[in-house]
């Protein structure tokens, strides 16, 4: 683009002086008269500031246009690229278009906030989803913001509905039957079917989602799937019952826990972690006497399994595992942080009564306990702090034990999260905010 030429013009008044001998009185100034004076102080600013540029300028006086530009090009490039590691980003054209849409969505939320009223005959699930809380329903699966409002609200058709989510990302698919679909605020990405019945499954961060299914010849068949549906990966396990599945946040790895017997009928379970793509186990960690029913990916590095007996951590990059025994204790509820820590509600009774909520750090090693008069309570570990449900009562404490906040809830609530920075009790008829 051109410059514009800037032409200042220098008026020069010429005042005559005559040879009488009254002086006259001294006349107001217009305002154009300090003109000169102006001028000149703009010439001495430019004039410091184009030293100044030529300073910063000698380094370099030796590059011509053409190297600068492809210093001003790499250098933009790898900034973006920094940025993208830093926010873990997904900068696609296809991204961010969806995130537009959210966004737009977002702004259309409506109802009157909480308490949410179920619609449907209960809710089934509530979890934690980017901008706000998902509530599945045996009809719907609806979206509230951090006031409760509803911003989506979509019916399902599926008799045995499971949601997963992670970040923007929900992935809802029918247990024991064969239709799946990906979406986040704006809509389905991607909606399909499988060849059996579908038994579990998990969605990550980067959208990447996997499902396992029965299988005729198989324990059970594992599929990872691409956010636009393609298959990345698939798996048979022929000596695992396979109980529950993981996706990495970056999508490049899977995790399983499953079931066998050895040879003398004692019970095995097993995490299993696998490349997707690729075709054999990268670790294969091995527990015996146990029953593994659950396994989440604290990062990228490390898997966190939960047992009827024990909690394990265990290694992408080495054969090392930690474990925490329960001690004859019932597990009776669970969360596991994405740092590693871990909350278990354990109870001295078979029934869950008067359970104690015990955290662990990423070593597997007891920091923090507190006891409570709950029975069966569901817990949360967020933030530097535990929440836990039950009985018609809401209890938050720091990691130390110290207790923060109690209060009444309704008696129905099975589920606690955080969501937006808002505490949400999940119930089977209504939806409500605690702190």
């Amino acid at each position: 683009m051109a410059d514009k030429e800037i032409t200042t013009e220098t008026t020069t008044t010429t005042t005559a002086t005559t040879a009488t001998t009254a002086p006259t009185a001294p006349q107001p100034q217009s305002p154009s008269s300090d003109k000169p004076a102006r001028f000149l102080r703009f010439r001495h600013i430019l004039g410091r500031l184009k030293k100044r540029l030529y300073a910063f300028r000698l380094p370099f006086r030796d590059i011509d246009i053409k190297t600068a530009g492809k210093l001003t090009v790499s250098a933009a490039a790898l900034l973006a690229v920094l940025l993208m590691i830093a926010v873990r980003a997904d900068l696609s054209p296809a991204a961010i278009v969806r995130g537009a849409k959210d966004k737009q969505v977002l702004s259309a939320a409506s109802g009157e906030g909480f308490p949410y009223d179920i619609k449907g005959s209960r809710s089934l699930q509530v979890e934690p989803v980017s901008h706000g809380t998902a509530v599945l329903t045996d009809s719907v699966c609806a979206i509230l913001d951090k006031d409760g409002k509803e911003i989506v609200c979509q019916t399902h058709y599926m008799a045995n509905p499971v949601l997963r989510t992670a970040d923007r990302y929900m992935l809802l698919f029918d247990k024991m039957a064969k239709v799946y679909c990906l979406r986040t605020l704006s809509g389905n990405i991607c909606t399909g079917h499988v060849d059996h019945s579908i038994f579990t499954g998990d969605v990550s961060r980067s959208g990447c989602f996997a499902l396992v299914t029965k299988h005729d010849t198989a324990y059970a068949h594992i599929y990872v799937f691409s956010k636009k549906g393609d298959v990345l990966h698939k798996w048979k396990s022929s000596v695992y019952h396979i109980s529950d599945i993981a996706v990495s946040p970056s999508g490049h790895l899977v995790a399983m826990c499953g079931t066998a017997a050895d040879d003398e009928g004692k019970l095995r379970s097993c995490v299993l972690i696998q490349k997707v793509g690729g075709s054999e186990n990268l670790r294969e960690y091995l527990f015996d006497d146990t029953l593994l029913f659950s396994v989440r990916f604290t990062d990228n590095d490390s898997v966190t399994a939960i047992g009827d007996d024990l909690t394990a951590r265990v290694f992408v990059g080495s054969d090392k595992k930690l474990t925490y025994s329960y001690q004859n204790r019932t597990l009776t509820g669970f969360d596991a942080a994405e740092n590693g820590s871990v909350a278990l509600a354990l109870s001295q009774h078979s029934d869950g009564q008067n359970a104690s909520v015990v955290i662990l750090n990423a070593s597997c090693e007891e920091i923090g306990a507190v006891e409570t008069s709950l029975s069966s309570p569901a817990v949360e570990l967020t933030g530097g702090r535990v929440n836990a449900v039950g009985q018609s009562r809401f209890y938050s404490w720091t990691i130390g034990g110290r207790l923060l906040h109690s209060g009444e809830v309704p008696a129905d609530v099975h589920r606690v999260l955080t969501s937006e920075g808002h505490v949400i009790a999940g119930g089977t008829s209504t939806i409500t905010c605690i702190d």
